[in-house]
């Protein structure tokens, strides 16, 4: 692998990120799109999981950067298409990407307790799935009447489960009795407050196949409108998850994550929010 550019990294979660990087095998994936998808998998890693251990966050990295370049589609459709097969029978993958990240996976237990550890591998394993199955389905357009699909949809293909539990690292939240009850209203969050914040870059690229364009549909309202919804469901949801948790230090790492991942994507060009709002100076 082409070595990354060294010299805009400087702490530990980059470099331990950036070496581990640098041994997988990665086929024709082009340097820069490859060095700027594990830069902004360091990007969230550092932000929204800041209050984790070092070790954490450079694990949060390199799963998000490997989910990054599925999402993306550099991976072989086919390739995506046998991963969970494959990582269930416990067989290589037909991609080097691939056997890395089922590597993670294998690993979330050092990082997380046994119960979020086998659901961030199951919402992986979701999310690859979902992510042809969303492609192949791009022309399906949601009836009125199935008003739950477009949030069961974006549970199955966005991770968010992976990422709520990604919040309470093994280190400090080795109970998981102490934050298990938020879980839901996390996954929620990082459900809405994604797509908000995704929404501009997909308008650019002209993608509907989206929860803000769905959810328009199934209520009988236009597209402005479904975003302030989303809106004030996020709004209400960290409200809910304020009253929930009762220990200081899970209280603590919700309000350093939220604000972390609302950084995060102002911080990254790949959302393109900082475009945005310099234009609008």
């Amino acid at each position: 692998m082409p070595a990354f550019d060294a010299s805009a990294f400087g702490d530990e979660v980059d470099r331990l990120t950036l070496a581990e990087a640098a041994t997988w095998g990665v086929g024709d994936i082009l340097p820069p799109r490859l060095q700027g998808h594990v830069v902004t998998a360091i990007n969230i890693a550092k932000t929204a999981y800041a209050h984790t251990p070092v070790a954490t966050q450079v694990h949060i990295a390199l799963w998000t950067a490997l989910c990054i370049f599925v999402d993306d589609f550099e991976v072989d459709k086919d390739a995506v298409a046998a991963f969970a097969e494959r990582f269930h029978a416990g067989q290589a993958q037909l991609h080097p990407l691939l056997d890395a990240l089922a590597g993670t996976l294998r690993d979330m237990p050092k990082f997380f307790h046994p119960y979020g550890a086998a659901s961030v591998v199951t919402s992986t394993i979701q999310y690859v799935v979902c992510t042809l199955f969303d492609k192949e389905t791009e022309g399906m357009e949601v009836h009125p009447a199935a008003r739950d699909y477009p949030v069961y949809k974006r549970s199955r293909n966005g991770l968010g489960e992976g990422y709520a539990y990604c919040i309470f690292d093994k280190v400090h939240f080795p109970d998981v009795s102490t934050h298990i009850q938020v879980i839901p209203e996390a996954i929620s969050y990082l459900i809405y407050i994604n797509d908000l914040l995704s929404f501009y870059k997909e308008a650019l690229a002209g993608e509907k196949n989206n929860f803000i364009h769905d959810r328009a549909r199934v209520a009988g309202k236009d597209v402005e409108a479904s975003l302030m919804d989303t809106m004030e469901d996020v709004v209400n949801l960290v409200d809910r998850v304020r009253q929930i948790l009762q220990g200081e230090k899970e209280k603590q790492a919700w309000e350093s994550f939220i604000v972390g991942y609302v950084a995060f994507h102002f911080i990254s060009p790949r959302y393109k929010l900082e475009e945005l709002f310099n234009g609008a100076e």
